[in-house]
Order: structure tokens, then sequence, then C-alpha cells
């Protein structure tokens, strides 16, 4: 059952400046009194998975990020210190040293130390689940004093930029969580609705429910101090309608939310009562051809139908102008984005020249297409590039299916798979090589390659610009080129664009600003009362 009022220590008289009765401990257990005086509340409209900062890899980063820090904070201009203050490396980047903030707190009223550090690192990597991957560059680390912490690496890696994912590099107190028991422990604990971060704000475990709301309390500890006009509680709504999301930003009910009906946008810019922020993010959809399945075997067919997009039309119309036609596989704004780069654009023409000479001048062929149900863009691409190659004689099949059922599908046999499949991709942490390594680089057992591509020249360029992009960012954006450029070439994916984020925030707030390397979330630290 959907519930759309505001519970508990929201109820309680929060709005409205009433005292509290209680207050939470890290833990969420019951303290003494105090005064909570306001609320900001983010409608938003899916349930949470869990809250282990190890194995999270969804969407319940909008808990985490606003409760665990990071070592180091991206920015779209940039690394920032987060619980690192600086850092270094040796020449070939693989020695990494860290200097630590001092005097940070966690939740539990332990002090942040390199052994916290060394341990959450080690225990995401022992898991080995969801975004474990980020930190196989590591060989050691060594704990040189309490705010001191060397990383020895496999290989050179832009650590500081792994050091800021928004999935997996979240540092957790290891004294206390070491107490519970084992990593199995630890989570079920965590997944209690407890934590054990440094960020701003405590997860209120008595008012946690990951399908209908959860309660952060600020932590009056917090090594960033407060100001009189930020929030004291933030709250995570669930609210899957979007209609009810909007009429609920509008009239104040929540303060901020995000995938609002794109039409109803300009009627929301004219209202006086809100603002919409929108701004490039780090999320690109794609279609994956079946490179190892006639007739997409042939590179001119592939090459004849990513000229056979409308690409413009698409933006104008699915996102209605909230967002831009991809250029390549990179978005705009990270490492690996080349404006210049030679790309498809909607040629009719040379798709029908192309089609001749793979040797099907007039189609008459039949594909099947494959998206995520329940996505209205994905729905409307598909049906707009149906109708564009249907004047090539290609008939596509149009096939909604949900994500796990679409995702085993490809994971079949190439010969018996989909011969398109839609989807989005966005970074673990923003840097070149999570997309097209994962979604290009030729791989033993078929994971996120979905179009089954294999080209031995194209993962040596993005193998070798890896390694350089913490020492050498200009000789790592050259290769980087050079792999598009063979993806443009071989096509084996259409680009389709890029969709803004697109967040509707209410008057009575201030101080919200978007970062695409932290997908969905809203930095509660950051706002403050209008």
């Amino acid at each position: 059952m959907l519930v759309i009022t505001v519970m508990g220590v929201v109820a309680s008289g929060c709005l409205s400046g009433q005292e509290s009765t209680s207050t939470s401990t890290a833990s969420g257990e019951t303290s003494t009194p105090e005064k909570t005086t306001n609320v900001v509340i983010y409608g938003y409209g899916s349930e949470m998975i869990t809250l282990d900062p190890s194995t999270e890899f969804s969407n319940s980063i909008v808990v985490l990020a606003n409760v665990y820090e990071c070592l180091v904070k991206y920015t779209p201009n940039g690394l920032e210190p987060w619980l690192a203050t600086s850092w270094e490396s040796n020449e070939n980047g693989t020695v990494w040293t860290f200097h630590l903030r001092k005097g940070v707190k966690f939740h539990t009223g332990n002090t942040m130390t390199a052994e916290d550090v060394k341990w959450s690192i080690e225990r995401t990597l022992r898991m080995g689940l969801g975004p474990a991957f980020i930190w196989d560059p590591i060989d050691k680390m060594e704990v040189v004093d309490d705010y001191t912490i060397k990383f020895y690496l496999k290989y050179p890696a832009n650590l500081p930029l792994i050091a800021s994912s928004a999935y997996g590099a979240y540092i957790m107190d290891s004294k206390y969580l070491s107490t519970i028991g084992d990593d199995n422990a630890i989570a079920d604990w965590l997944n209690q609705g407890q934590d054990a971060g440094t960020g701003p704000y405590i997860i209120v475990k008595d008012k946690y429910d990951p399908k209908t709301e959860i309660v952060l309390k600020k932590f009056d500890d917090y090594w960033g101090g407060w100001s009189g006009d930020q929030f004291d509680i933030a709250v995570i709504k669930i609210v899957p309608d979007a209609s009810l999301r909007e009429q609920m930003v509008t009239s104040g009910e929540i303060q901020i939310t995000r995938d609002l009906p794109l039409d109803d946008l300009p009627k929301l810019q004219e209202n006086p009562n809100v603002k919409v922020d929108q701004t490039a993010s780090y999320q690109e959809l794609y279609a994956f051809f079946n490179t190892k399945k006639e007739p997409l075997n042939n590179k001119l067919v592939r090459q004849a139908l990513s000229y056979a997009v409308p690409y413009k039309d698409i933006v104008d119309y699915v996102l209605h102008g909230y967002g831009e036609v991809a250029k390549g596989p990179i978005p705009k704004g990270m490492l690996g984005y080349f404006e210049d780069l030679s790309t498809y654009t909607y040629d009719p023409d040379k798709a029908k020249q192309l089609l001749a000479q793979a040797g099907y001048p007039n189609g008459g062929f039949k594909l099947l297409l494959t998206y995520t149900q329940g996505d209205e863009a994905e729905a409307k691409v598909a049906e707009i590039i149906k109708a564009e190659w249907k004047k090539l004689g290609v008939d596509v099949e149009i096939r909604p299916m949900n994500w796990e059922q679409q995702w085993a599908l490809a994971k079949s046999d190439p010969s018996n798979a989909q011969d398109i499949l839609m989807m989005y991709w966005w970074p673990t942490y923003p840097t070149p090589y999570d997309f097209l390594f994962n979604m290009f680089h030729c791989e033993p057992e078929i994971n996120f390659n979905l179009c089954y591509y294999c080209n031995d020249e194209f993962d040596k360029a993005i193998d070798e610009a890896v390694t350089l992009e913490g020492i050498d960012p200009d000789k790592a954006a050259q290769l980087y080129r050079k792999a598009e450029e063979i993806l443009m070439e071989d096509a084996p994916a259409i680009f389709f664009y890029n969709p803004d984020d697109v967040y509707v925030y209410h008057k009575s707030i201030t101080g919200f600003k978007d970062n695409p390397g932290y997908p969905q979330v809203v930095f509660f630290y950051d706002l403050h009362k209008a």
C-alpha cells in the first residue's frame, strides 16, 4: 500500500516547529530529548535495496551518500577532499598516499583512522559483490599512522577517482562493526536500518521502512559543522506515482523530487512555487546489435541501421529537449568525450546504399528488439526506429521485458538471443573505462557486453588508457579517442542520447546542486531553508 502521509518523526510536529520527544543514536535507539524544528523531504520513485556500503549497487545510494563518506568527492569541476585532505602518488601511479582528515567522528562516537579505511576496502574486496571490482588495482594497503594510508597497486590507476566512487568506496567504523560478527552478520545489522558512517545524517532505525519511508537525523558531531538554516531531519519518501510526486512538490508536501512527466515540465517552469533544475547527466541510452547473428554480423548492415536513426527527432520527441544527442559512447563532461568525434547522423539514402552493398538492397529481414518493460522513453525510441527501418524493408518485432528476463535472454547463446537490446548505462565512478570495458571489451562469459563484440585493438587501447588516467590524462584521452573511433567504424551499438537530470524543488529550499557522479542523490547537507 502506498503511504503518502509523512510518518513518524515528521508527523510528530517537526514541520510546525514543535518539540520532538526523542532523538536517535547511531543505531537508531532512543536518546535524550532534543528540539527539532525543520524537515526536508525528497520524493523518490523506487524502494531501497540494501544499506550495506560494501554491496549496494543500486538506488539505495540516495541514502548511503548522506550517511557515509568517501575519501574523495567527485565534482564535474574536479576531485575535492572529503575524508582525505590530500593525496599524492609516485611517478608511475602505482603507489598512492592519502592523508586523512583529523577529528572525524563516526556516528558510533569512535574516531576515524586509517585502520577504518583499510578495513572498509578489505571488507568490500572480501565480499566480492556489486561494486567490489573498483578496487581491483590494489595489491596491498599499509597504515603508516592514524591519519596516513598508503596503497600499493598491481598496475597504474587513478586511485583518487576510484576513491570517489558512488558505489563501494564508503568508509565504515571498523572498530564498532567488528564487534558484531562476520560480514553476513554485519550486513544483517546494517539492513535493519542502522549505520556506522561519518556523514552528516544518521539513519533513524525505528523510522526505517525501505518500501515507504527512510528518516534521517542530523549528526550533531559532524566534522563539517552545522548552521541554523540547515535541516535537522531529512526524509526519503517512496512515492512511485510520478503525477502524485508532482502534486506533492508543487503543494510543498515534499520539497524535492525528480523523474516527473517531461510533458509537465514547461508548466512547472512557470509555477512560482517550484524551481526546475536541469543538468547534464552521465547516463546514456544504447541499443546493442547482436554481432554474432546474421545479418547483424555484417558491419555494413550495422552501419546502415545506424544511419537510419533520426537522432535529433528522438531527443525532441522523447526527451522534449531535456537531453542531447549522444556523441559516441561517453557522456559529455567526462574524460573521453569528444565534441568533434565523427558519429552517425540521420541519412536514409546512405543507409540504403550500405544495405545494398551488404547484399540487402530491399531489406527483407526481421529483427527482434527488446527493451525494459515500463520504460516509456525506451518504448517511444523503439517505435520510432521500427517505423524508420520499415522504410528500408526491415521488420522489427518490439518485445518489452522486465530487466531480469531481458538480461537472461541476452546472456544466453547469442545465436538464440535478441537481435537488438536497448538499455541505459551510467558509471560506477566517472571514468570512460567503466563504459567501454563493461559494454565492449572481449569477455569470456557474457555479462554486460550484450553486443558480443570483440576487437583486440580496441581492448588494447582502453586497457592502456585506464592505466594512464592518473598520471597522463592527455595520453589516456588519445587512446580513448582511438578506441571510440574503432567503435564508430565497427558500429556494434547505436548511441542514442544523454538524458538530462531534471529535479523539481519547492521554493522553500535553496542550495540544491546536482552532481552527476552520484546519480539520483540529493545531498541534504547542502540544502538550506529559503
